[in-house]
């Protein structure tokens, strides 16, 4: 009688969490793996932002910014082709960048921070309506509003053990809200005709924008945690 066929061996399959822990093993870059692969929480919603409009934003702007900044002053700014001289992402949080400042600036930096965790700018991020607190309007999902709720607990959270996250989260957002401002500026620019060709490349454009800008506060949120 011809014996049975057998077939080869196959390698135990591994479960995920076997994998991952066969990758830290031999992770070399422990500084990259410990920034690039811990859950990062989102900070922002890229269609929800956006949708807000220039009024909204240009109040948000001049809120966090302490009125530095406004769409009014981004426009004069604009028409004499002038750098902005709001504040702008270090890149990275600094502690020796928010040790330089002046002890108003520190407490401005504060009041805004407080704003970001405590009020609506951060909800606006995520198109959300709420009516303060855990109150959230009939017209904002659930989801929109506990991925806001989360955004704003890991920025509290980070800034415990880090006061320059307080520093970089207030800049990160006060520019967001500037692209925000100048996108439609930008839009305003175009006639009716051409608005169907180069909206599109605008909103890229300002997404593009958006995503790298928050690339660096979402990093150091996530290496405090």
């Amino acid at each position: 009688m011809p014996s049975r066929l057998q077939s080869p061996k196959e390698p135990p399959l591994q479960s995920p969490s076997q994998s991952s822990r066969k990758f830290i093993a031999h992770s070399d870059d422990l500084e990259s793996f410990s920034i690039h692969q811990l859950p990062m929480v989102r900070l922002y919603d890229i269609d929800s932002t956006l949708e807000i409009s220039r009024d909204v934003a240009d109040g948000y702007l001049i809120l966090l910014s302490g009125g530095l900044s406004s769409a009014q002053s981004l426009k004069q700014q604009r028409n004499k082709k002038k750098v902005s001289s709001a504040p702008t992402p270090s890149g990275e949080p600094s502690a020796q960048s928010i040790n330089k400042l002046t002890p108003e600036q520190v407490n401005a930096i504060h009041l805004a921070f407080f704003a970001l965790t405590d009020g609506n700018a951060v909800d606006t991020i995520f198109g959300v309506k709420s009516f303060g607190g855990s109150r959230r309007s009939k017209g904002t999902s659930e989801r929109a509003f506990n991925a806001s709720n989360d955004a704003k607990r890991a920025l509290m959270d980070a800034a415990v053990s880090s006061d320059a996250i307080r520093l970089l989260a207030v800049e990160t957002y006060v520019k967001c809200f500037e692209i925000i401002v100048k996108y439609h500026m930008d839009l305003e620019m175009i006639n009716f005709i051409a608005r169907c060709a180069k909206h599109q490349k605008i909103r890229d454009s300002a997404s593009k924008q958006i995503e790298e800008l928050f690339h660096a506060l979402e990093e150091g949120v996530a290496s405090t945690s």
